[in-house]
């Protein structure tokens, strides 16, 4: 059982969210004046709460060769979303549950800590929204969602990486996510219900291609979202979530064409413009009824032009919240 180590975990702080105050009536509102801070290490109701946890690391975007700087994405995240206005009403909780940190390369060991905070919020009756860090964020969310539900969990993960390569040395990075959660689903006699959207073949190898075809993959090509495919896209969408009990959804920037994402950790050019036939594809997620858990990974504010990446992720977010 992972445990929440205060040696990796660092409450919630309402002094990390700052903004302009056009007002304080509920129609003037922003994020930053109606977010509350809270440590998970103490028991309390979180029913109906949208909570925002941080994963400060990029261990494993260094051990996967990608460009770093991953770690302080949740920071850059927070400043932009401080400034959102307030559109959902105000029965809806936003809360800040803090960072889990990754120090001394203690990959595993902070995954751990991720494992037991995600557990701990589902368990307590809220809804997890992930600021990555690195893809190294989705093996630890999706054992934190299990340990939590017990119930059947798929993933459906919008990115240009299959994040599905084998173990090295027998430590894992930012790629390989899926490999480890398919191999504990089969330690587990568990199945192994994945989802991929917006793949590019040149950005995996086809050795990678044919594991996931081995494993029952479901693969939507990049060059395959188009408007006269839509309809069958998000059909698709739909049956896989009738397929499972608990809907996760990870999203790795670098899915989105550069112009879009210059942030991220490794670069896709050619990748999904955000435009109206992507959002209906990302509405038709967010619709889904058992959708329990979301993350945005692989922002890197060092390369972030004009915080285009990071304004890109908190739309996305914004929308969630939304729905």
């Amino acid at each position: 059982m992972a445990i929440l180590d205060n040696t990796y975990y660092q409450a919630g702080n309402s002094q990390n969210w700052e903004g302009r105050v056009d007002g304080t009536e509920q129609a003037f509102l922003r994020w930053h004046q109606v977010i509350e801070a809270i440590d998970l290490s103490e028991q309390q109701s979180l029913d109906g709460a949208f909570v925002i946890l941080g994963f400060c690391c990029e261990e494993g975007v260094e051990r996967n060769q990608g460009r770093i700087g991953a770690k302080e994405g949740p920071t850059a995240f927070r400043k932009v979303l401080a400034g959102l206005p307030v559109h959902f009403p105000n029965t809806v909780r936003l809360i800040d549950a803090g960072d889990v940190f990754c120090s001394n390369g203690n990959l595993e060991e902070a995954q751990d800590c991720l494992h037991a905070a995600v557990n701990e919020i589902i368990s307590m009756g809220g809804f997890p929204i992930l600021l990555g860090g690195g893809h190294e964020i989705t093996y630890p969310h999706y054992l934190g969602i299990q340990t939590a539900t017990k119930q059947s969990v798929g993933i459906i993960n919008l990115d240009a990486h299959l994040d599905i390569r084998p173990l090295v040395d027998g430590k894992g990075n930012s790629g390989t996510g899926f490999y480890q959660i398919a191999q504990h689903v089969e330690r587990e006699n568990l199945p192994f219900h994945y989802l991929a959207i917006g793949i590019q073949e040149i950005s995996n190898t086809k050795a990678l291609f044919d594991y996931a075809d081995s494993k029952g993959v479901e693969i939507i090509h990049a060059k395959d979202i188009y408007a006269e495919r839509l309809g069958e896209i998000m059909d698709q969408i739909i049956a896989f979530g009738k397929k499972v009990d608990q809907v996760y959804l990870t999203i790795d920037l670098d899915v989105f064409a550069a112009a879009y994402a210059p942030g991220v950790s490794a670069l896709a050019f050619h990748g999904i413009v955000p435009d109206h036939n992507f959002q209906l594809i990302f509405d038709t997620i967010l619709q889904l009824p058992n959708l329990r858990s979301i993350d945005v990974a692989e922002l890197n504010p060092h390369f972030d032009i004009d915080n285009r990446t990071t304004k890109l992720g908190a739309d996305l977010l914004f929308r969630v919240l939304q729905k």
